[in-house]
């Protein structure tokens, strides 16, 4: 029958312990370390060290088994280490531990951080490099499509792609205006000849703010606040562009008008798009 672990009168985490002792100790040549109580546990631990040493490049593995020793230590009472065989108090055998390390010189010491930094620079350029390839590898592929069999040529493709694109602006423009003329003969049949001009002229002044490319105020007029602060030269057409919606929302309802000046911005920023290809 198995022992049961002594695990009941502390908070120690044994599982924790015991894979530190494995990984740094290589303890898992003891079968039994799991039926081993804390004090045999420290015991074995002990037995050991004394036969291990960390060189500086296994350094590590001593924080492990450190720790390790540290949480034990921790779990049993000083009193009783006499009597497992160790130093008869706690800081002796942590300063023991001490010893079983290579001792680096501080010039050293900044040498291996700046191997370790040198190491991780190195690991980030073959990612990059990993990278690249990937992105020739679907450059190429790309290339194949629009020109099958034929070898990849950046200048050739770029203009393919320009001009594709090209084509779907073009499309896309003509439909949003399409679009955009539907809605406004759908808003003049519910207005009166009179109301008709100040809705051109709603559209005259929203297009001239448009052309200003103030961004800050056609986010602002986008965002359906017929209270905007103009912020420079676009004032006047900034505050006719509020009176002119406050007068036409009688009819036509500020949420049926933000829809018609955002299917204008729409339009305009495609228009845009299609000009600086």
């Amino acid at each position: 029958m198995k022992k049961k672990k002594l695990n009941n009168e502390t908070n120690l985490n044994r599982s924790r312990v015991e894979g530190l002792l494995i990984r740094s100790l290589s303890l898992y040549y003891y079968h039994d370390i799991q039926n081993l109580s804390n004090d045999q546990l420290l015991q074995r631990a002990w037995e050991k060290i004394q036969r291990s040493y960390f060189d500086i490049y296994n350094l590590h593995y001593y924080r492990l088994c450190r720790t390790a020793f540290e949480l034990l230590l921790d779990a049993i009472e000083e009193n009783r280490l006499v009597t497992l065989g160790l130093p008869r108090i706690r800081q002796e055998v942590l300063d023991y531990l001490e010893t079983r390390k290579q001792t680096i010189e501080p010039d050293y010491e900044i040498s291996l951080a700046l191997s370790s930094e040198l190491g991780q620079v190195e690991r980030q350029l073959e990612l990059a490099n990993y990278q690249l390839k990937s992105f020739r590898i679907d450059f190429n592929r790309i290339n194949n499509l629009v020109y099958p069999n034929q070898p990849f040529n950046f200048e050739t493709l770029r203009a393919e792609v320009k001009r594709l694109k090209f084509q779907d602006l073009t499309s896309k423009i003509s439909l949003k205006k399409q679009e955009l003329e539907q809605l406004i003969n759908t808003a003049k049949e519910r207005l009166t000849r009179a109301e008709r001009y100040i809705l051109e002229e709603l559209f005259r002044k929203h297009s001239s703010i448009l052309q200003t490319n103030n961004n800050s105020n056609v986010e602002r007029l986008n965002n359906n606040n017929s209270n905007v602060e103009p912020l420079n030269d676009d004032e006047s057409n900034v505050e006719r562009l509020n009176e002119l919606k406050e007068i036409l929302s009688e009819t036509l309802t500020q949420e049926g008008l933000q829809i018609l000046l955002n299917n204008q911005t729409e339009n305009f920023n495609l228009e845009e798009h299609l000009n600086n290809l």
